[in-house]
């Protein structure tokens, strides 16, 4: 006699009755079993714990078959198919999202990337034409009086608006005629540091160094194109401090940022990117042009829209103006927001100058003082009938009584 191989016959766990009848009516097809009537007895034992319960083996041989007969005849097919071509369906659904999240995330790559890109090329283009200026001839230092020596000389120079090209009613603009204007505030200037005696002078742009493409209409201004500007504008910058420097050491301070030099790329609105502003490339070229020339000190202050000039010991803040809500309240406005209570602060942006006196100090009253244009008047201050002429201004500090006097240095 045939041992049976009882293994093949427990139940599993978690296995129905019909399960386990199906399953061991395929042992009995194999060949693994004779017959039904052969494991009848434990499937029994299996299946029930009271012996009354027990079924004889034709009772398991019809459920089988009558399965079988389903099974063999197709019935089931069609659910089948049904299941398994949802399961497809929700697996395509899966790997189509997938497939678009990859897509998604490729797109925004690709298009930070793109935009790297080209300012990345944009600034090596840059960079190759930078090169180092030569040293001017230097003349001794003038030997200050006492009395000057207790004067600190700033020279402003705000909103350029280099590349424009236009003629109003009282003025006229141009490249040749900004390179005319810088070389007139040299001489003006020398002359002044001569007249003065002046052995240090600080110098601040408050940048509109170039006129940019803030609107559609700058493109009927500008006489050249961005990149071109931004390199020329350097260049006379940098030439003029360069042979001003002949005459007197210079601390150079170079306001960050302006709303005529953002790119504002993806249409963006004013100053929502205001970190793409190319007074950086302006600010490191004029930096790199004079690395050679040590009576210049080049200040930067990138990452702010301000920047900060050491004035004896008074405290004096640099922006270009356009993000001052009341240029009447700026120094309180100014001096809240970063918790230092400021003496002066020199802004450009307005076109013409002003000199407001905010508070009084100790000794000294605190000052908003408002630069004039290099550009001077123009169409738009035409059509507002206001203007004023071309110029920038020399300020002096006294060491107690703080600023003092003003110096107009007109252009046109």
């Amino acid at each position: 006699m045939v041992k049976i191989n009882s293994d093949l016959l427990k139940r599993l766990d978690g296995e129905s009755e019909l399960k386990y009848l199906w399953r061991i009516d395929g042992y009995i097809r194999e060949g693994k079993f004779q017959n039904w009537k052969e494991v009848t007895p434990l499937v029994n034992k299996e299946l029930y714990d009271d012996e009354t319960d027990y079924c004889e083996e034709s009772a398991f041989r019809k459920k089988c078959k009558y399965a079988r007969d389903f099974f063999e005849a197709g019935v089931f097919d069609t659910y089948r198919e049904d299941a398994y071509f949802k399961e497809l369906e929700v697996q395509k659904r899966e790997i189509a999202k997938e497939r678009q999240k990859l897509y998604s995330t490729k797109v925004e790559y690709t298009r930070n990337i793109r935009h790297q890109s080209r300012f990345e090329l944009f600034y090596e283009n840059i960079k190759d034409a930078i090169t180092t200026l030569p040293l001017p001839k230097f003349h001794a230092d003038t030997v200050n009086t006492s009395a000057e020596n207790e004067k600190e000389h700033l020279l402003a120079i705000s909103d350029i608006h280099y590349g424009a090209n236009f003629k109003s009613e009282n003025n006229f603009y141009s490249t040749n005629e900004a390179e005319y204007r810088f070389n007139k505030l040299l001489k003006k200037t020398i002359d002044y540091v001569n007249e003065h005696n002046v052995n240090k002078m600080n110098v601040l742009t408050l940048s509109d160094d170039i006129q940019g493409i803030l609107r559609i209409t700058d493109l009927q201004l500008n006489e050249t194109t961005v990149v071109q500007a931004v390199v020329e504008v350097s260049r006379l910058i940098a030439t003029f401090l360069n042979e001003l420097s002949a005459y007197c050491k210079i601390e150079y301070y170079h306001t960050p940022t302006s709303n005529h030099s953002q790119t504002r790329p993806l249409c963006t609105k004013a100053s929502e990117l205001g970190d793409e502003d190319v007074e950086y490339i302006i600010g490191n070229y004029i930096k790199d042009m004079l690395a050679l020339n040590k009576r210049i000190n080049v200040h930067l202050n990138f990452g702010k829209n301000y920047i900060k000039i050491p004035i004896f010991n008074f405290n004096s803040i640099a922006l270009h103006g356009h993000t001052v809500k009341n240029i009447d309240t700026a120094l309180s406005d100014l001096s809240m927001l970063h918790r230092t209570f400021y003496d002066f602060c020199f802004v450009g942006h307005y076109h013409s100058s002003k000199e407001i006196i905010s508070n009084e100090a100790c000794i000294n009253d605190t000052e908003v003082l408002v630069c004039p244009s290099f550009i001077g008047s123009d169409p738009y201050s035409d059509s507002l009938m206001k203007g004023s002429k071309a110029a920038c201004k020399i300020y002096v500090f006294d060491k107690y009584e703080g600023h003092t006097e003003t110096y107009k240095l007109q252009l046109n």
